[in-house]
């Protein structure tokens, strides 16, 4: 790992996930001495505001999840034909590569568990604040009957594209969901495998295009 301390620096709880998250996406099995070292604080601080590697881990999950649902959120999942906002998603989770890295890895740490537990979280504050929890599948109040029928989020929007003629009605919708999501995966991991340097980005618009590029002839119903 290259080193980013530039002196002890003085970071709060939530500024020290998400430089551990950057750590951790560079090198996942990283100590708690050496992401100490790489945010340059002391590891005492980590110790003092965590206790232990195993909590920091499952912080920066949580934190990755959370960045995840707030990107597939930003792609207005709600709007325009399915395809088009199929490759916003696209577009979207390929803002947040360190997200993506700590759920494609070998042993990834933001699993499906860890989601559950973000949503329902979710769901509480929405529910004590008597206001809606947003659903991740199409922005509706959870619960609704739209989001109990399409359940998986990128499955509503295969469904409504295949309604609005922009997707291939003959494409399985679990499957597409399935395709686009491993697509994703696989144009940021040929990313990462382009990288000459750890944090260089000019590879990413190219991986970007394929991974579209990739889906919309997959998907597109013309």
């Amino acid at each position: 790992m290259d080193s980013k301390s530039r002196g002890m620096r003085r970071l709060g709880r939530e500024a020290l996930v998400a430089e551990s998250m950057s750590v951790l996406a560079d090198s996942a099995g990283a100590s708690m001495a050496e992401i100490a070292s790489e945010i340059g604080v002391g590891r005492t601080t980590l110790y003092r505001h965590f206790g232990d590697r195993e909590t920091l881990v499952a912080e920066v999950a949580r934190q990755g999840a959370r960045l995840f649902v707030d990107a597939f959120l930003s792609a207005r999942p709600d709007v325009g034909p399915g395809l088009e906002c199929v490759e916003r998603v696209c577009a979207q989770l390929f803002t947040v590569p360190d997200v993506l890295t700590l759920m494609f890895a070998d042993s990834p740490i933001i699993t499906d568990d860890v989601f559950a537990e973000v949503e329902g979280a979710r769901h509480a504050d929405s529910a004590a604040n008597r206001e809606p929890a947003v659903s991740r599948v199409s922005g509706e109040p959870h619960g609704g009957d739209r989001a109990a029928r399409e359940g998986d989020p990128l499955e509503a929007i295969i469904r409504r594209g295949q309604d609005d003629g922009s997707i291939a009605p003959e494409v399985p919708v679990e499957w597409a969901a399935m395709y686009v999501f491993l697509t994703i995966g696989s144009g940021h991991l040929f990313e990462l495998s382009t990288r000459s340097q750890p944090r260089e980005v000019g590879a990413r618009p190219e991986a970007l295009d394929l991974t579209t590029r990739a889906i919309r002839k997959t998907l597109s119903a013309s």
